[in-house]
């Protein structure tokens, strides 16, 4: 069983109208800025969450998909 992986989701920043579908804006890898594509986000694991901080309902977690957790590619 792998390590499951999340991409953090700043609410501050999204189109709040737009999610959960589009509009969103990403936490980059590292705590380094936002991006709004999803392909450059970050990866944190449930202890990287712990350690986040951020205003009241500042952001949200997504979990990562499993064909990215465990490297399966489907076309």
């Amino acid at each position: 069983m792998g390590t499951r992986l999340y991409r953090i989701i700043c609410l501050k920043r999204s189109e709040k109208e737009m999610l959960p579908m589009a509009g969103k804006v990403y936490w980059r890898p590292n705590r380094a800025g936002y991006t709004e594509d999803k392909a450059e986000a970050g990866l944190y694991t449930g202890d990287d969450l712990e350690d986040c901080a951020g205003a009241l309902h500042d952001w949200v977690a997504e979990p990562v998909e499993a064909s990215i957790r465990f490297g399966v590619y489907r076309v």
